[in-house]
């Protein structure tokens, strides 16, 4: 099993998946099942044979999250220029596992990165599928709240909370995080209409012969956009950034919010996974990268 990532995750290992498998989906039972790393923060991800993973919350906070993608992606799927994985069947709670679960597309590539991607162009095409997004009416989508993280809400509420929370934070000078956060707190908050948006593009994204192709993982919902711009902060720099934010085209406070987005859950996650290996080294890239030029 992965690193425990929280002190009250439920534990998912491959016998669990495989007697929910035999129970719920006996037709997939028998195909071969391997865990998938580095794993992510509220799900342990199983490959299932070639072509489908397994995906199981860890968290109750998210049991809701498998439900939301069966609702909502097929909606948005058809609209959008980079693959997403669609559930293809839904997982009840059994065999002492409490949560719904789902069986998803395996989207061939790998998590992209500096080193297997072309910068810019990923900069246009991460902008071309965040525009895909925000196309797509947003009306009766469901709001940011605790099932997104609460992306997509004002992050004014928790400005003077962060701050607390940065005081765990051990050997990592946060002063320059901290003033970048109080920027995006100061910033005008969105009054424009409920966009729909993705909430964690940055280390979501699947890349194949030195493209873009997929988005997976999601905490999809409506509400102000500026989550998604993190990714601009986190992903890329200098040029390769000033592209991604004029494809985009939203306004200048919406990218200040954005940095917010980039700093604010890295910092808790300085001290929160400072036992978690992988998921702390994305909380310090996640800030150097957002403070460079």
């Amino acid at each position: 099993m992965p690193p425990k990532r929280h002190e009250n995750e439920v534990d998912v290992d491959e016998a669990l998946v495989r007697r929910l498998l035999r129970d719920q989906f006996a037709e997939w039972a028998d195909l071969p099942l391997a865990i998938v790393e580095p794993s992510g923060t509220d799900h342990t991800i199983f490959r299932l044979g070639n072509e489908m993973v397994v995906r199981m919350p860890i968290m109750d906070y998210v049991t809701t999250q498998a439900d939301k993608e069966a609702r909502w992606l097929p909606v948005l799927a058809p609209h959008l220029p980079l693959e997403v994985p669609v559930p293809i069947a839904m997982g009840q709670p059994g065999a002492g596992y409490p949560f719904s679960w789902s069986i998803a597309p395996w989207i061939e590539g790998d998590r992209a990165r500096p080193g297997n991607v072309d910068l810019r162009q990923a900069a246009i095409d991460l902008a071309g599928f965040i525009r895909a997004l925000h196309a797509v009416d947003g009306t009766d989508g469901p709001g940011g709240g605790r099932h997104t993280g609460f992306r997509g809400k004002s992050i004014r509420p928790g400005a003077r909370q962060l701050h607390e929370s940065a005081k765990r934070v051990e050997s990592y000078d946060v002063t320059a995080a901290l003033d970048a956060w109080d920027d995006a707190v100061a910033a005008d908050e969105w009054n424009g209409p409920p966009m729909w948006f993705h909430g964690d593009l940055s280390w979501n994204l699947i890349a194949r012969n030195g493209r873009l192709v997929g988005v997976i993982d999601s905490g999809y919902g409506t509400g102000d956009p500026a989550c998604d711009l993190a990714a601009g902060w986190m992903l890329f720099t200098g040029e390769d950034r000033a592209a991604f934010f004029d494809a985009v085209g939203l306004d200048e406070a919406s990218r200040v919010r954005a940095r917010g987005w980039a700093v604010g859950p890295a910092l808790t996650g300085l001290w929160y996974y400072r036992d978690v290996p992988h998921l702390l080294a994305n909380a310090r890239t996640a800030i150097a990268t957002a403070l460079s030029d």
